[in-house]
């Protein structure tokens, strides 16, 4: 169980109803989580990146394993844009 699965929950409840990109901002990522990003989330691009499934990074599997990947993001406006895979 990760911290991010509620990230994962939303964005495959997005899956299942056919929705294929998902723009949003860190704010209401934050609301779906209920607790803050970290400060490097906002910092830097690579926090957001689409690694592999076996990555360590389990903010990257929450989005993944909902077959999603990052193809939008700005860090300066803190908004971001997922993709169905």
């Amino acid at each position: 169980m990760s911290k991010y699965d509620p990230l994962n929950k939303w964005l495959s409840g997005k899956a299942a109803a056919g929705v294929s990109t998902v723009a949003t901002t860190f704010q209401h990522i934050e609301t779906v989580l209920g607790f803050e990003l970290p400060s490097t989330a906002r910092k830097k691009a690579q926090w957001w990146g689409n690694e592999a499934v076996d990555t360590a990074h389990v903010q990257c599997q929450s989005w993944l394993n909902a077959g999603f990947e990052v193809k939008n993001l700005n860090l300066s406006k803190e908004t971001i844009t997922f993709a169905k895979v």
